[in-house]
């Protein structure tokens, strides 16, 4: 890895979280009034199972412990902001989705660390070259996506109207830089990811399809509401790519695993907006049938 993208990741996460920043307000954290028990429990319960489930996913695929590491990390990191557009796709209760994005964030220096860290442990084990140093993944989470995001809130705070007209092309930076963010990767592992492509893209499918049903499952087993539901169920498998990457490259020095990280983000971008508008029409198809059926019904009572 040159120095040139020793340098450039970490600047590019921190311009990515600030306008990620400027998306969220003060009051999406006191909506959580509104979920005080559901966003809790589904944020914590995110960042235990979905640990387990890129583990378990490593552990079936017999993966290199870099690319296994990858995705631990990956399904360590905070919720990201993309889930907020998925839930929109998918007819979602847009609210609960930055609720809960917001709230994983909030968390994440304290949580990610953490969540990692037991991953590696459980999965990894002894494997010395993928030893994650706690304190300082905290502190690459600290300076990348906290201090960043809530710099971002405070702009959106204190200059509300300016923010609000140059939505568009502050959200265009932050896409470009996450697109300069992939591309540095995929340019520096071009010649590992040609080597390892069927490998990568069959763990980044497995680990998102296994990301989605946990999330599907954990609808089910709440028994929420549709719209409750679709906006929860995209939280699941949309983390945050940069802070992952971050850890993976500033922290670890793997550029291996950052490159899985980019194969899982764009499978990710590929595969998950059109399922979303699959099954928000899918959904509306059933809600229009429900009161034909109703009506005829009522019509065979009165017969």
């Amino acid at each position: 890895m040159s120095e040139q993208i020793t340098l450039a990741i970490p600047l590019l996460v921190i311009l990515i979280m600030t306008i990620v920043g400027t998306d969220l307000r003060f009051a999406d954290f006191l909506r959580m009034r509104r979920y005080p028990v559901l966003v809790p429990t589904i944020v914590f319960g995110q960042w235990m199972l979905l640990v387990l489930v890129a583990g378990l996913v490593g552990w079936v695929l017999t993966l290199p412990p870099t690319i296994a590491g990858g995705a631990i990390l990956f399904a360590a990191a905070p919720v990201a902001a993309l889930s907020g557009y998925y839930a929109k796709l998918a007819g979602g209760d847009l609210a609960l989705a930055v609720t809960i994005a917001a709230f994983s964030n909030l968390l994440a220096t304290l949580i990610t660390p953490i969540a990692a860290s037991f991953g590696f442990w459980w999965f990894l084990g002894n494997e010395q070259a993928m030893a994650l140093p706690l304190l300082k993944v905290a502190q690459q989470t600290l300076i990348g996506l906290l201090l960043p995001l809530l710099a971002g809130m405070l702009l959106r705070h204190h200059a509300a109207n300016w923010v609000e007209r140059w939505r568009g092309p502050v959200q265009g930076v932050g896409l470009f830089a996450i697109l300069v963010l992939l591309a540095l990767v995929l340019a520096d592992q071009f010649a590992v990811i040609r080597a390892q492509f069927r490998q990568l893209i069959g763990a980044s499918l497995l680990l998102t399809l296994a990301m989605l049903t946990a999330g599907f499952l954990a609808v089910r087993l709440l028994s929420l509401s549709s719209k409750e539901g679709a906006a929860l169920v995209w939280s699941f498998p949309a983390r945050n790519l940069a802070i992952a990457t971050l850890t993976a490259t500033s922290v670890m020095g793997q550029m291996t695993a950052a490159a899985f990280l980019a194969v899982l983000f764009t499978t990710q971008i590929s595969l998950l907006p059109p399922l979303a508008l699959w099954l928000n029409c899918r959904n509306r198809r059933k809600h229009r049938a429900r009161p034909q059926a109703n009506g005829q019904e009522a019509t065979r009572i009165e017969t």
